[in-house]
């Protein structure tokens, strides 16, 4: 593996490789696969986000088709901060719990839009880290949104895909502002 990083580039919401299941990863990781979770890591940073002209500065999550690589891996920052709570997830798979919300989600893939869209609540995630090591636990709320919205992502469907019949209603702006101006009389009201 080499120490150099590489901005990965998002591809566009039209690419094929979105509305397709990704592959699973083989354990122990090969250089490659290394390579491409350091370049996620990497790229998932705002300064980076911001110099591919990324939707947003900030994510949430990002899986790995959405930078055009077939594998089964996200990455997982639910609250928002890249550099205290980012998990790399591998072949991850999850089971709903009793209970359904609605809430607004945005997506890198789905630019200048939000849709309001139905999730458990509640879930038990199971996946590997880096190591190959298995890993199980409840998420519940906005972890839980993040989580299924990601693992989506991995099984080939986007939030507003008719497919997955999760999203109940779609709005679509005219620029990043009317989306950040959208999402902040959400959280007025």
């Amino acid at each position: 593996m080499t120490n150099t990083k590489r901005i990965l580039k998002l591809v566009d919401y039209n690419d094929p490789i979105l509305r397709q299941p990704t592959l699973p990863v083989q354990f122990p990781l090969s250089a490659e696969d290394k390579q491409f979770i350091e370049d996620m890591k990497y790229s998932i940073h705002p300064v980076q986000l911001k110099a591919v002209d990324a939707p947003w500065d900030g994510a949430s999550g990002m899986a790995a088709n959405q930078w055009g690589i077939n594998k089964s891996i996200f990455l997982y920052c639910p609250f928002g901060d890249t550099k205290f709570d980012l998990t790399v997830v591998i072949n991850p798979s999850y089971e709903a719990l009793p209970g359904e919300e609605t809430d607004w989600e945005g997506c890198f893939s789905v630019p200048l839009a939000a849709g309001n869209v139905k999730r458990s609540a509640n879930i038990r995630v199971k996946y590997q880290n880096e190591k190959g090591k298995v890993i199980e636990k409840e998420l519940s709320g906005w972890a839980a949104r993040v989580w299924q919205h990601e693992n989506d992502h991995l099984n080939g469907f986007l939030y507003d895909d008719p497919r997955a019949g999760k999203c109940l209603e779609k709005k679509e702006f005219t620029s990043r502002e009317a989306v950040d101006e959208f999402y902040a009389t959400l959280r007025t009201t």
